[in-house]
């Protein structure tokens, strides 16, 4: 006679507190939770709990971003809580799926418990001077790129500063580094167009962390 197996109970996405949780940022830790249980008086369960994380796609089939497995022994009327940690790292939706002895027995709807949606963080540009005005050697940018929940500077990002055209594309006419404090210094920028004005602005093309921002334009007179 075979030993019988665990039976799945219950299970959600929870934060490191333990509540319950739909919504996160990219990295952030957060734990699938599931719950098995031995609903029998006088005999154990034990068997193989398989956890698997899926990233949903809207164009292409679903891709398993982690797999998780548990040997599991319950004493009578017993169950167990399994925590599943994981750190998403996409923006993207997260579901799971729950696998007793391979066989699926629970498959996370789209609705209740809520998956799990991730984003980026935002940023914001702060654009501090304009200097050195002249068409030779051109002209100085200086700014900031912060968190814009923390305000917090963030360094190693690219920087991007663009000329804008009225009926051509914008071109790019600096590109630079941020500082650990999240500054950053632009110099020699000058227009690929001929005339005393130029209309630029600033931006940041976002990354695995931080969504894209971009500042307003600004005008200035090459003398």
């Amino acid at each position: 006679m075979e030993e019988p197996l665990p039976r799945y109970k219950s299970s959600r996405w929870i934060d490191s507190s333990g509540e319950p949780v739909s919504r996160c940022l990219v990295y952030d830790k957060v734990f699938g939770e599931v719950v098995v249980e031995n609903p029998l008086r006088m005999r154990s369960a034990i068997g193989l709990i398989k956890v698997a994380i899926f990233k949903s796609s809207r164009f292409l089939p679903d891709i398993s971003v982690k797999q998780s497995k548990h040997i599991v022994t319950l004493p009578p009327l017993s169950d167990e809580k399994i925590l599943i940690p994981f750190k998403p790292p996409y923006e993207s939706e997260y579901y799971y799926k729950v696998y007793i002895e391979d066989r699926e027995v629970y498959a996370q709807p789209k609705d209740s418990p809520p998956r799990l949606y991730v984003s980026r963080r935002e940023s914001k540009l702060i654009v501090d001077k304009i200097t050195e005005i002249s068409r030779n050697p051109g002209f100085t940018v200086t700014g900031k790129l912060i968190d814009a929940a923390t305000n917090e500077g963030i360094g190693k990002a690219q920087i991007k500063i663009y000329d804008a055209r009225t009926l051509r594309n914008d071109e790019i006419i600096a590109c630079c580094v941020t500082k650990e404090d999240g500054s950053f210094v632009a110099n020699g920028l000058k227009p690929f167009k001929i005339g005393r004005q130029i209309r630029f602005y600033v931006k940041f093309e976002g990354d695995d962390i931080y969504k894209p921002v971009i500042s307003s334009h600004f005008t200035v007179d090459l003398t």
